[in-house]
């Protein structure tokens, strides 16, 4: 009797507890698809550079990504596994003005490179390069210049204006240049080029004909085949150009780039770091006025400050 009573309380006790849900899984958890990078639409933004100096680390930190326009790639690092772009370039390697023999047989190239280490201000510059592919040889084929633009305002950007088939390129100071889409030739702007030399003596073939054409300051420096910042290359003195063309525009002025440059190696380097001598665009402006007897008034109140590097 007492059992029956215990198993009727048990069964009453199992009645008043509630049903029991079959086990079912969790829904999976859906993580976002990291975005995808737009170096792009990253060198469409203007921006002021993001730092006065170089952080060492990032000196020569970069990687290189092509993009669906032929010709044109991106530089770019990863400071805290996060891409940044730190430059551009394109390629024309055939084209009706520039590079016609480019279209007759492949590997005769002019290159452009806008190149803003670290994202700094320190070292903004463009280099042209013109690889005739005469002899095979380096040092005897590729034709170097570059330039150097003041006041820095920007970082250089790139947009692509699809409906008129261009390029955009903004330079430091914020002018525009325009390059055509499909020949990567300079169509208008601040800078005008000419054609490749193709002079089979390296002696007497030209650098790139790039000339700037704009309203401030642009510091030029040319070699065949090696840095074209070095006052003394192969026993032979060396030139840089500054151009002023909106207030002295048949006039140029040549000094020596070790007025401009750092020739000296450090302790522990094989060859100089060719880094610029002046913490600030006014300084420079100041050994351009002593070393030119220019007069560059106008273009001080726009000089940002360079400082030394920071975080």
């Amino acid at each position: 009797m007492r059992s029956i009573i215990i198993l009727g309380l048990a069964a009453m006790l199992a009645a008043c507890l509630p049903m029991q849900k079959p086990d079912t899984p969790e829904p999976p958890v859906t993580r976002a698809k990291p975005q995808r990078f737009d170096g792009l639409a990253m060198l469409a933004s203007v921006v002021a550079p993001e730092r006065d100096a170089i952080r060492e680390p990032h000196r020569f930190d970069r990687a290189i990504r092509a993009t669906d326009i032929d010709g044109l790639r991106y530089f770019f690092y990863r400071p805290g596994d996060q891409r940044s772009v730190v430059g551009f370039s394109f390629l024309n390697d055939g084209s009706p003005k520039v590079n016609p023999v480019g279209l007759k047989k492949k590997g005769a190239r002019r290159e452009y490179a806008f190149m803003f280490a670290d994202r700094a201000r320190e070292n903004i510059h463009l280099t042209i390069n013109d690889d005739v592919k005469l002899s095979g040889r380096f040092s005897h084929d590729n034709m170097f210049r570059e330039m150097h633009f003041f006041p820095r305002k920007q970082l250089p950007t790139l947009q692509v204006l699809v409906g008129e088939g261009l390029l955009k390129v903004t330079l430091p100071t914020g002018e525009p240049v325009l390059f055509d889409r499909d020949t990567m030739e300079v169509v208008d702007g601040a800078l005008v080029e000419g054609p490749i030399d193709f002079n089979r003596s390296r002696h007497l073939r030209h650098n790139p004909e790039v000339r700037y054409t704009g309203q401030y300051i642009a510091i030029t420096v040319a070699q065949r085949g090696e840095a074209p910042r070095r006052a003394k290359v192969w026993g032979q003195t060396k030139f840089a150009e500054v151009h002023y063309p909106a207030r002295y525009p048949n006039r140029r002025c040549k000094l020596s780039p070790k007025f401009i440059w750092d020739q000296r190696p450090k302790p522990g380097d094989n060859d100089p770091t060719l880094r610029m001598l002046h913490k600030t665009d006014d300084e420079l402006f100041a050994v351009i006025e002593k070393q030119c007897g220019w007069n560059l008034a106008e273009l001080k109140p726009a000089s940002p400050y360079i400082a030394k590097a920071g975080n």
